[in-house]
């Protein structure tokens, strides 16, 4: 069976998906809907792989994708699928501390012991409200794409805290995890994403398939070609756990990373803030090339085969 994210294609002809100025599609994870002369920004996540921190971890990432369009995170409603009521007072202190964090507020959502689930799932849907659009599709030819963040910040956190033990085994350091469960805080995009936003032509943030992924869908969404020409940047931390477990960093999941979209005379700036270019859009058919090789499918997330084969999926 395939754990994971379904790709968009394979269903979106069968839902309405209409009434919006901005709809979600590949690489628009946010719909903008025109309210009375301003744009609503909404997206829901669903987060099912970071057990005990699933709270925090569902605020944040939903939060993200907002602040990619370039607005604060204003409000967040929560649907709590919890395998146990002893788990509730975790969930709502980790919901809390996000809130907390970037400034926004619960304002409805769902509580319950679902039969079935072995770990607690948590689903956030995050709004605020902007004077503008910001999306992939504006993007042209001789556009400079900009990493922010190191590649797989997320997925090391998570890795971190739910394979400890095996992490040990393999003969990843201590003080490496130890690092690692830090990252937690590497995680929230807000103050970067609002210091970058005036520079950008769009911005998308690095989820379940990496960095390698979002920049696929970079490409895909600008109907334009896009050659990586520059390292990607890793962590330490993420390198080691990356090398013991067998998997690509750049494919592993990536909140905390995102893709900034550019202007010539505004890389300068941006580089300054800490994006890195590692790339130039050009006319052609919507794809990535990496070290020479040619993706237009999606990349499988590491995360997903890391525990689908040590717990028989998620």
């Amino acid at each position: 069976m395939r754990f994971g994210k379904i790709p968009i294609n394979t269903f979106l002809n069968k839902i309405p998906h209409e009434d919006c100025v901005v709809c979600p599609s590949i690489g628009e994870d946010d719909a903008y809907v025109d309210v009375e002369g301003k744009y609503l920004v909404i997206h829901s996540d669903p987060i099912t792989e970071a057990g005990k921190n699933a709270g925090f971890l569902s605020v944040v990432v939903a939060c993200n994708d907002v602040n990619m369009k370039g607005v604060r995170c204003r409000w967040v409603t929560t649907v709590l699928l919890l395998k146990s009521e002893d788990s509730l007072d975790n969930v709502i202190e980790g919901i809390n501390e996000a809130c907390k964090l970037l400034g926004c507020s619960v304002v409805g959502g769902h509580t319950e012991v679902t039969q079935g689930v072995n770990r607690d799932i948590v689903v956030t849907t995050a709004f605020s409200f902007s004077d503008k659009i910001m999306k992939l599709s504006d993007a042209k030819e001789g556009d400079y794409v900009l990493v922010f963040g190191t590649a797989g910040i997320e997925g090391t956190w998570i890795l971190a805290n739910e394979f400890e033990e095996e992490l040990l085994k393999k003969g990843v350091r201590a003080e490496v995890i130890k690092r690692s469960k830090e990252y937690k805080y590497k995680i929230p995009v807000q103050d970067i994403a609002l210091k970058v936003k005036d520079y950008a032509i769009a911005m998308h943030d690095a989820t379940e398939g990496g960095v390698y992924q979002a920049l696929l869908e970079v490409a895909k969404a600008s109907n334009l070609t896009l050659e990586v020409k520059s390292e990607i940047p890793v962590s330490e931390e993420t390198a080691e756990i990356a090398r013991a477990l067998n998997i690509n960093p750049y494919q592993l999941i990536s909140s905390g990373c995102f893709i900034t979209v550019a202007k010539s005379p505004d890389v300068k700036k941006l580089e300054s803030i800490g994006g890195k270019v590692v790339g130039v859009l050009k006319k052609g058919e919507p794809k990535l090339i990496i070290n020479g090789k040619s993706y237009t499918e999606d990349f499988e997330e590491e995360l997903v085969r890391i525990e689908s084969y040590y717990n028989g999926g998620r």
